[in-house]
């Protein structure tokens, strides 16, 4: 269960409570989203199937209660706004790291007392900057916990920067889990919007988890 708080550069402030659940397939991972509150988005949803193979391009639908139907994000859309925060539909899906090149920028960079490797990613393909927006990142690894802490992305139309920090890092279930992340979109020297991500609560190996969960039907149901 997730706080999501998005702020424009006027300062005003929507608050939206999100509950999601995930599961891991033969093959990749499905993800399904709905939006609790406020009552004029309360069940609008997102299901998301994300495939392991890089040449095979991840499914994702969207449902909004007023049409009565779920809606397949194309390729070209996947870019584009979550639900008006500061993440994309592309955000929600892990990328094949086989689809991008690496270079280590610096061996040792501190993030808020985090020993991190410093690391510059960029698509390989005009299609990879397409659907993410990207078209190079920055990426802080925390060497203990072997989790992004810090990314500066580059986005690809409008000369924007993005840039997300996660926090409140703690074990769940022995794995580190950040508890909170901050986005915030940048043009020249404005900030044009910030997305907070807080969680509050977080299970992880939740057998009530099932596969059946995870269908455009279940999508069309609601909460």
């Amino acid at each position: 269960r997730m706080q999501m708080t998005i702020t424009d550069g006027a300062g005003r402030s929507r608050v939206r409570v999100v509950q999601s659940r995930s599961i891991d397939f033969k093959g990749g991972t499905k993800q399904i989203m709905f939006f609790e509150s406020p009552a004029d988005i309360r069940n609008t949803a997102m299901l998301s199937i994300d495939y392991d193979a890089g040449d095979k391009d991840d499914d994702q639908w969207l449902y909004l209660p007023s049409l009565h139907k779920s809606t397949r994000i194309s390729s070209s859309d996947k870019s584009g706004s979550f639900m008006g925060s500061d993440f994309t539909y592309s955000d929600m899906t892990q990328k094949d790291p086989r689809n991008y090149t690496y270079k280590l920028l610096k061996p040792s960079a501190q993030v808020s007392g985090e020993d991190c490797w410093l690391i510059e990613s960029r698509p390989k393909t005009d299609k990879e900057k397409r659907e993410t927006g990207y078209v190079k990142s920055m990426v802080w690894i925390s060497k203990e916990k072997l989790i992004p802490v810090q990314v500066k992305s580059w986005v690809r139309e409008g000369k924007k920067i993005k840039f997300m920090k996660t926090s409140d890092i703690r074990q769940v279930n022995g794995i580190w889990t950040p508890h909170k992340m901050a986005v915030r979109t940048v043009r020249g020297k404005k900030v044009q919007s910030t997305t907070v991500l807080k969680f509050l609560s977080i299970k992880i190996g939740d057998p009530s988890v099932k596969a059946t969960d995870f269908s455009q039907r279940r999508l069309e149901k609601g909460i």
